[in-house]
């Protein structure tokens, strides 16, 4: 009889391994398909939100590709973890079952909650627990050896010297004020004339969403930006000048040409943030794969 029951009780275990199998193993941990699956899956519906794609069949084929990449970068997103764990940056319960409660309070229901999880691609609320928790301590581990991380001001300079990317062509720099009809720009156009400040105006009539708090700024901005006919009136302009009503499909715009930037290389301080985000980037990602070192990794791509 026990003979019985141990034969039955592999091949329900052979089963379930044929079912959902190994796909790494990262240490002592099994990383299962239904696992990967869950994450690839998080990922994928992202990165078509991001394109602009339909989350269809189709579109999930063309990230087919990127199944095994993915399973590199969750095994050590795993290891990680694991030293998040053994160095004591594994969140607290309370203050998981804080973030949990905020979620659920924004939801009229937990039933609308269910459902928008769902519709994330998160089974149920366990599973998003599951995936907080593994948030929470990779977000405390990263920023705990960051604070740490310090970047010279000669390897600053160095790196902002030697990047292209911190070049740039001419820019103009402009400000505008989009109304919705021919006689409002002209009103418009009449109060800067009688002295009022260009920003005011701006703050005061401009229809544009996305400048009209700022005073209608539009930043320095390199030729090729802008829709063609409001790009030909800012070219014709000297610093300084307002145009005339300039019609696009947008409604006319009264621009100003602030000033311009001849072709260069933006000042280091104008950089600095970015650049030392770049270098502290770099410098993380050489310090987690040194710190993962004791944790070895098997893949099984063809499992997948």
């Amino acid at each position: 009889m026990r003979a019985i029951f141990f034969a039955l009780a592999l091949a329900l275990s052979l089963a379930l391994a044929q079912e959902d199998p190994v796909v790494a193993q990262v240490g002592p941990e099994a990383l299962t398909k239904s696992q990967f699956d869950l994450r690839f899956g998080l990922f994928a519906r992202s990165a078509l939100r991001q394109l602009g794609l339909p989350d269809s069949e189709e579109t999930r084929a063309l990230l087919a590709q990127y199944r095994a990449p993915y399973l590199q970068a969750l095994t050590e997103e795993k290891a990680l973890l694991r030293v998040a764990r053994v160095q004591g940056f594994w969140p607290k319960e309370e203050a998981v079952e804080v973030k949990v409660w905020q979620l659920k309070e924004a939801f009229p229901s937990e039933e609308a909650l269910l459902a928008a999880l769902k519709e994330a691609g998160v089974e149920d609320l366990a599973t998003y627990r599951t995936l907080l928790v593994e948030a929470m301590a990779l977000e405390a581990l990263e920023a705990h050896y960051r604070a740490r991380l310090s970047v010279s001001p000669a390897a600053l300079k160095a790196l902002w010297l030697l990047s292209p990317e911190y070049r740039h062509p001419t820019l103009y720099c402009a400000r505008h004020i989009l109304l919705p009809t021919l006689e409002a720009a002209k009103e418009a156009l009449a109060r800067l004339e009688k002295g009022e400040a260009f920003a005011e105006v701006a703050k005061a009539l401009s229809q544009d969403p996305g400048s009209r708090e700022a005073g209608g700024d539009l930043g320095c901005e390199p030729q090729g930006t802008y829709i063609p006919a409001f790009e030909k009136a800012l070219l014709s302009l000297k610093p300084g000048e307002v145009s005339p009503p300039v019609g696009t499909e947008f409604g006319f715009h009264l621009i100003l040409l602030e000033g311009v930037k001849p072709a260069g290389r933006y000042s280091l301080e104008e950089v600095r943030e970015g650049l030392e985000g770049q270098v502290k980037d770099l410098a993380w990602e050489k310090l987690s794969k040194a710190l993962i070192r004791p944790y070895p990794i098997r893949l099984f791509p063809e499992r997948l």
